[in-house]
């Protein structure tokens, strides 16, 4: 083969899958490889740094070995990762302790008494949330996972590891500093650090909210577009990958941008859904607006041109059917034995179609770690409501669908509120390969669900294509949508919409109903 191919990683909680992708968008093959996320105390979770380089240099080596590729053909490799994991490395570029994942919630009590103290309106101090939203036009949130807030913590908790920080860096940044020795991020992710100067396009590090977290600019990586080329390949990542020198390493993205531009949906104000480990609702808007009552807004794009990205964030989605499969069905061999499928996910499908929509008056709702959009609750948690003696594990399992696709629901109107109703939504992410959870969507949001095609792949291919927009091969941002295909259109059912309506007002006023319970069981005490 002598077609010129992209290695684009997709870098995410719980794995590392490198995608071998031709300039046209066409997918070859993917190889990945788990690793751990571990949670040392109730709201803390990290992971190890050199887990997510070995992961991406094993899978480089073994996608190329695979499928018999010429190095020379691999012309570029460039991730889209995770975002706001926060690794702090020394002047040797070593990481000096475990990466605190964007999941990670200890420094909620910090950010409040340090970032929002008295007078608050709706937890926040208005003249220091007038600051952020001037500068960089948004503000962390109150559960203590944004980047300053993870970085304040260091400094009062571990104030060896701060002191002999050199750089911090993000979950794709430090990979890419790994494969060049160059240190950069990109806009998108710089964006939610909270810590960058968005107006006009500045795109620079700002001193004065550096300073509120206990740093300088230049304890942060230089920030470049996504398309941007950061360096070519190291002789230890060469080794390692089994790449040549010559291979650029282009910037690319985080998960949220990276999804954007594989979905296809890059005119103005068209819409996404993404729905993975977690879930959220996107599109890009030039006007940028926000809406800090829900917790959603405008983020950096990977459009040059369109740089805000509207964009509404749920923390847990596919990951509640991975606690279903994990924690709660036990003998997965035995099930998929018994109920001859090669997947559970396969015999939930199965089982969630015969419970039929509404399961039985059984509701789930998806808050497994606390909630950014739409409630910003870092104190919420997930639960089962109106179980009976009736209800059996089908109906466990629709619930658990359904429940995502009403949270979902509720950031989609928290998007359209900001900006305008939409007749459709792209779809990408694992939870795509399912017909009947895509047809829950339709139904439940009442908008036809367009499923672009092989889902899970779509933060690589876009990734990819913006790897060959940076070299040359690909003229304009907008024109990387003609290869994009979508494989099929889910349209709402009718006959459903009666039954979704009502439960979906429920599915809200469960949350009125137990905040508070929530806050006073969930809150830690300092």
């Amino acid at each position: 083969m002598d077609e010129k191919l992209v290695v684009a990683h997709d870098l995410g909680t719980s794995s590392d899958k490198a995608v071998l992708v031709t300039l046209k968008g066409k997918i070859l093959d993917s190889v990945h490889m788990d690793y751990s996320l571990v949670y040392p105390h109730s709201g803390w979770a990290e992971q190890n740094p050199l887990d997510f380089w070995n992961a991406v240099c094993d899978t480089t080596r073994t996608v190329i070995e695979k499928n018999k590729i010429r190095k020379e053909n691999v012309i570029a490799i460039t991730l889209c990762s995770q975002m706001q994991c926060l690794i702090p490395v020394n002047k040797n570029g070593n990481p000096l302790r475990p990466a605190m994942s964007w999941l990670d919630a200890r420094s909620a009590e910090i950010i409040r008494e340090t970032l929002w103290k008295p007078p608050r309106i709706m937890g926040y101090n208005m003249f220091r949330l007038l600051q952020f939203l001037e500068i960089t036009g948004g503000s962390p949130g109150h559960t203590g996972k944004d980047q300053i807030g993870k970085i304040l913590w260091l400094q009062k908790y571990e104030p060896h590891v701060f002191q002999n920080t050199w750089k911090f860096m993000d979950a794709k940044d430090f990979v890419n500093f790994k494969l060049t020795g160059n240190v950069a991020t990109s806009v998108d992710v710089a964006y939610i650090w909270w810590l960058m100067d968005s107006r006009k396009k500045r795109y620079q590090w700002h001193p004065g909210l550096c300073k509120l977290a206990g740093i300088t600019p230049e304890h942060l990586p230089e920030i470049l577009e996504s398309a941007a080329i950061v360096g070519h390949l190291t002789p230890e990542a060469c080794q390692r990958t089994g790449l040549l020198p010559q291979t650029a390493v282009v910037n690319g993205v985080g998960d949220l941008a990276g999804a954007a531009v594989g979905s296809g949906a890059l005119r103005e104000g068209e819409l996404h859904i993404n729905l993975g480990t977690s879930g959220w609702v996107a599109g890009h808007f030039t006007k940028r607006k926000i809406d800090l009552l829900h917790y959603t807004g405008c983020i950096g794009s990977a459009y040059p041109k369109k740089y805000y990205l509207g964009m509404a964030h749920q923390e847990t989605a596919g990951i509640c059917l991975e606690w279903l499969k994990n924690k709660v069905l036990y003998h997965e061999e035995q099930l998929k034995a018994e109920e001859k499928v090669q997947s559970l996910y396969q015999l939930f499908d199965r089982l969630a179609e015969k419970a039929g929509p509404g399961a039985e008056g059984l509701v789930f709702t998806p808050w497994m770690f606390g909630e950014r959009c739409p409630i910003d609750n870092e104190c919420i948690r997930a639960g089962l409501y109106n179980i009976g003696l009736h209800h059996s594990r089908e109906h466990l399992i629709r619930a658990v669908f359904e429940g995502i696709a009403f949270n979902t629901r509720w950031a989609m109107e928290t998007l359209e509120n900001l900006f305008q109703p939409v007749q459709k939504l792209h779809l990408v992410g694992g939870i795509g390969q399912s017909d009947l959870w895509c047809q829950i969507l339709a139904d439940v949001l009442n908008r036809e669900i367009h499923r672009v095609s092989q889902p899970r792949e779509a933060n690589a291919r876009g990734t990819a294509l913006l790897a060959g927009l940076a070299l040359g091969y690909i003229p304009q941002f907008e024109d990387i949508a003609q290869y994009i295909p979508i494989d099929k259109v889910f349209h709402p059912h009718a006959q459903n919409r009666i039954l979704y309506d009502r439960l979906f007002n429920q599915y809200k006023a469960i949350y009125k109903h137990t905040k508070n319970w929530y806050k006073e069981k969930n809150r830690e005490k300092k």
